[in-house]
């Protein structure tokens, strides 16, 4: 399966980036001295809960390819750092 990494539209709702995975949206929120916090979103790409980073790592390694997980991980913390 396929997955959209944008910086940009995660900038936009105060978060280091937007993860599409299949027909999934996840936001990413980086910080430079605590744990980066998840949260799902909904179609429109509103943010809707805060996840926990292992709900966050079993719907990427559910929902995309196998080969895809460690580059996606890698793509992530590529993001703006709070």
């Amino acid at each position: 399966m396929g997955y959209e990494i944008n910086y940009l539209a995660g900038e936009k709702m105060g978060c280091s980036s937007k993860i599409t995975l299949a027909d999934r949206i996840f936001y990413v929120k980086l910080f430079l001295e605590a744990p980066s916090k998840f949260y799902s979103g909904d179609q429109e790409g509103i943010i809707q809960k805060e996840i926990s980073t292992t709900e966050f790592e079993l719907w990427v390694n559910v929902l995309a390819d196998e080969a895809d997980v460690k580059e996606i991980n890698q793509k992530l913390r590529l993001g703006k750092k709070y």
